[in-house]
């Protein structure tokens, strides 16, 4: 069951502060299970952060073999380092193996992103030199998506390669990487593997982790690197990933899924708890937040909520039943504009908005990764096939971050083209505020035109 709070109850603070302080929280908790890990893995105490910059210095050092040695200490995965790049021909293998209904559904998902993701592409102009101002978008040369692999490589997200990768493929990025935890032999799920095929992946690497981030960062002789690492991981990777930030780019820094539904009197019980319990069932570490508003709607979700808790499978629903305890919150509110105020401060990955008037409410929700309106847009639908990517800002972040999309993988150029007679509009402005700050050589500069 959703533990219950009403809008003012200080225990929902937990859910809120600023991301940097949520994600602190999330630290600290995996410092606490790394440590004795570690010293049973190295044989000595270390932080996450030691481990970290342990690994990045190997993998510069030794590339690929170094991958393999820490793939096989962390995973138990036996990787030939002269393997770790999986061979093309394997990839149309798993295409050709993979049912017809998959791979129908993976065509259909990769279709929709395809169109959504042609929208967002902004608009050059002033590139024919024909404009004194202009800008140019241009794609970046190589990037590399993380798709997570589950316990050991042995549930690997693959609609996580859609998501990732044909939003770059749509902004012109010519070499698509993927990197992936393998199974303990060494392989990839077909499923992946497959995914990767339809979607045009250029190198799929088999490895998984800080490993994977440090070759994706660093480069090794089989894996050049890359300009820009996006998809989620575990706090691990997203650890990794921070480390790495100015060798290449990041996407955002990820955590635990998240969703926050509103609903009134007219949601259906069932679809709130169903799509609750969707997010739960990700991860213990996820939070599933439903903000009532009005009388008699909490108790109907929550008897929903605790049957088909019931019903799902042992493995599901252990993890989400883990998550529900800890993160499962239901916020009672008596008005729409307390719902609202709630949703922002918390600022969710993902939020449902389940009233009979959706429209008033979506206009002042400010800070949410996407917004699902209505009983026919459960998050799960976009998680797979609406269009948006499923990649998005979590613990708090949307305040501040957007999720991925076609934009997120363009460089934009400005370009300055000015006549003389542009010049000498801007000139006496450019050179007080240049002397303004001191910058004698700066003014010089536009005075030498004014003289000729």
């Amino acid at each position: 069951m959703l533990t219950e709070l009403l809008p003012d109850d200080q225990s929902l603070r937990e859910l809120l502060g600023t991301s940097h302080q949520r994600f602190a929280r999330l630290v600290q908790e995996a410092e606490s299970r790394a440590r004795p890990y570690y010293t049973k893995v190295l044989g000595r105490s270390a932080s996450i952060t030691d481990v970290i910059n342990e690994i990045f210095t190997a993998v510069e050092r030794e590339g690929d073999a170094a991958v393999a040695h820490y793939a096989k200490l962390f995973d138990s995965a036996e990787l030939d380092p002269s393997r770790m790049l999986v061979p093309k021909s394997e990839l149309k293998r798993a295409w050709e193996a993979c049912e017809h209904s998959l791979r129908s559904a993976i065509q259909f998902s990769i279709q929709q992103v395809e169109s959504y993701q042609r929208r967002l592409l902004p608009r050059s102009f002033g590139t024919a030199l024909d404009e004194p101002l202009g800008v140019r978008w241009s794609p970046l040369a190589r990037v590399g998506a993380y798709i997570p692999g589950g316990a050991k490589g042995a549930a690997p997200l693959f609609s996580s390669v859609i998501m990732n990768l044909v939003p770059a493929k749509v902004a012109g990025v010519p070499e698509l990487v993927l990197a992936s935890p393998s199974r303990a032999d060494g392989t990839l799920s077909d499923e992946l593997l497959a995914t990767a095929y339809a979607v045009g992946v250029t190198e799929v690497y088999r490895a998984g982790g800080i490993p994977a981030i440090a070759a994706l960062a660093c480069g090794t002789p089989s894996l050049p690197k890359v300009d820009k690492i996006v998809g989620p991981g575990n706090i691990y990777v997203t650890l990794a990933k921070r480390h790495a930030y100015g060798r290449v780019d990041l996407d955002m820094l990820a955590g635990p899924s998240e969703v926050l539904v509103i609903a009134d009197s007219g949601a259906n019980p069932a679809y709130v708890a169903a799509d609750l319990l969707s997010q739960a069932e990700h991860d213990a570490l996820a939070m599933a937040v439903c903000v009532t508003i009005g009388h008699d709607v909490a108790a109907n979700i929550q008897s929903e909520l605790s049957d088909q808790l019931d019903a799902l499978p042992e493995e599901r629903r252990s993890i989400a039943a883990e998550s529900i305890r800890r993160f499962g919150r239901l916020v009672r509110c008596t008005t729409a504009a307390e719902a609202v105020a709630v949703a922002n401060r918390i600022a969710p990955e993902h939020l449902e908005l389940m009233v009979r008037n959706p429209a008033p409410l979506f206009a002042k929700l400010t800070n949410a990764g996407a917004i699902f309106i209505g009983p026919w847009s459960p998050e799960p639908i976009g998680d797979y096939v609406a269009g948006p990517s499923h990649t998005l800002p979590t613990g708090g972040s949307a305040r501040v971050w957007s999720g991925i999309g076609a934009d997120t993988f363009l460089r934009r150029t400005s370009i300055i083209n000015l006549s003389e007679n542009d010049f000498r509009h801007c000139a006496d402005a450019g050179i007080v505020m240049a002397r303004g700050e001191g910058m004698e050589a700066h003014a010089r500069s536009i005075e030498a035109r004014l003289k000729t």
